[in-house]
């Protein structure tokens, strides 16, 4: 079953599987660590707790928009304020900001995204503050992206293969709070009454696996769709599409699959179809 929403409203947020644990967001790319320069002694190299890059800072036009899941619930709404890190990585989200002693993993993105996950530094959301404890579950992972400022008429769009952050344990008996490993695939397509989305997204995580389905329709450029239980502690997404530059559209979503094992686990994904 899929639901479709407005994106009108600037910010939701909503229960998430049960979850537990802190949030985050904020401004600062994190402290590092540097090496003596001695003579005759090597020197340390300079470490980052960042990992991922992005090939260009993401182009944020009047029509961006946030998705940001962790373990007080999905929140959506302009990116704006947004904040992005010389790293590459979105700290500042709207309200939602990431600070102090920071820690962002699984950063990817160009001109028409960014994606990454929150894991240490302090969060500021509308719920409130907290520290991330840096534990599987006490994460935020973030996707933002244009909107087209319309949809065409027709045509079907191939999509590649994804890109994903690595999905983090949320809740369930499987009580493995460790990362797991993200694959997928799409296809879009437009018609008369908007965008039609299908596939899914697998996770695998301690030797158990479990999906999420992308299947569903988005009526307009402001909309979204929902699908499966994705809001009421089960598997399911919540999908929306993108601005992908030179003609192309990007399948954005956050998810949620329960593996075999009874876990829940979350994630961001994006699809470029062309």
């Amino acid at each position: 079953m899929t639901k479709t929403i407005s994106l009108a409203f600037s910010v939701l947020s909503l229960a998430l599987l049960q979850a537990c644990g802190g949030g985050g967001s904020g401004g600062d790319s994190g402290s590092t660590p540097t090496g003596t320069d001695t003579p005759g002694t090597p020197t340390t190299p300079i470490t980052s707790p960042n990992t991922g890059s992005v090939s260009a800072p993401f182009s944020r036009a009047a029509t961006a928009r946030y998705q940001l899941v962790g373990p007080s619930g999905q929140r959506f709404g302009p990116v704006d304020p947004g904040v992005q890190d010389a790293s590459g990585a979105m700290t500042t989200l709207g309200s939602n900001v990431l600070s102090g002693s920071t820690a962002v993993k699984d950063i990817s993105g160009d001109a028409s995204y960014a994606m990454g996950r929150w894991t240490a530094g302090t969060v500021t959301t509308s719920s409130g503050t907290s520290t991330l404890s840096g534990a599987g579950n006490d994460v935020y992972h973030y996707l933002a992206v244009n909107l087209p400022t319309a949809f065409p008429t027709s045509g079907t769009f191939t999509c590649d293969a994804g890109v994903f952050t690595a999905p983090t344990y949320a809740s369930g008996a499987g009580g493995a709070a460790v990362v797991g490993s993200a694959t997928g695939s799409a296809s879009l397509s437009f018609g008369a009454d908007g965008a039609t989305v299908a596939g899914a997204i697998n996770v695998t995580a301690s030797g158990s696996s479990g999906s999420a389905s992308l299947n569903g329709s988005v009526s307009g450029p402001s909309s979204a769709t929902i699908t499966g239980a994705y809001f009421s502690n089960g598997a399911g997404a919540y999908v929306q599409i993108g601005d992908g530059g030179a003609g192309s559209y990007l399948v954005a979503s956050s998810f949620a699959a329960v593996l075999a094992n009874g876990s829940h686990y979350i994630g961001v994904a994006k699809f470029r179809c062309s």
